[in-house]
């Protein structure tokens, strides 16, 4: 293979990358607002048929009314799904956000300092996922600005704090989804059940 040939695989395999990706962050947000929608639909509907079902009672003393207790969880099941279709697409939001103020910042690097930022992979492994979407949503999020791209090292260091923000809300947000998936179903089988 020559440099040529090597030089055009490599920019036909970036593009199909960029296409595909493209392709996953959209089905990704389809399918969030789908199955929120589906869990809000649900939840809803449960309320409406609420007066079928009779009077939930705890008492120890009475046999479990299994009718109820799978009704109750279907309740709880559809709750937590449009809980974290909330969480998820908040979550995705953020991640949009730094990911996008991380490229700009790359770009303003190269453009006035010729500097290239890591493009490493980070490991986040050592990290919460939920304790940094808690400080997501309530701190400010420590954004690069201009006076930070003449200082190499303070640079390299805001940067790769935001690459780890962004890549765990991005990781969040996927696994969020998963369970919202399984709890939508849950809440099905409960319903079914009654």
């Amino acid at each position: 293979m020559t440099n040529e040939e090597q030089k055009e695989h490599i920019k036909d395999y970036s593009d199909r990358h960029r296409f595909w990706a493209n392709q996953a962050i959209n089905q990704l947000g389809y399918s969030i607002n789908l199955f929120t929608t589906l869990g809000l639909t649900f939840l809803t509907y449960l309320f409406k048929i609420r007066e079928d079902y009779g009077k939930i009672t705890i008492d120890c003393h009475l046999s479990v009314d299994w009718t109820i207790t799978f009704y109750v969880l279907s309740l709880i099941a559809s709750t937590a799904t449009v809980v974290l279709g909330l969480v998820s697409v908040t979550s995705r939001l953020y991640d949009i956000r730094i990911t996008r103020h991380l490229i700009l910042t790359r770009k303003r690097a190269v453009k006035n300092s010729k500097w290239l930022l890591p493009e490493d992979l980070i490991d986040v492994t050592n990290f919460s996922k939920t304790m940094n979407y808690a400080k997501t949503l309530t701190s400010k999020i420590q954004w690069i600005d201009t006076k930070h791209i003449t200082n190499k090292e303070v640079l390299k260091l805001k940067f790769n704090d935001l690459r780890k923000q962004a890549k765990l809300l991005g990781e969040l947000t996927w696994r969020i989804h998963k369970l919202q998936l399984l709890t939508i179903f849950l809440g099905i089988v409960f319903y079914g059940l009654t």
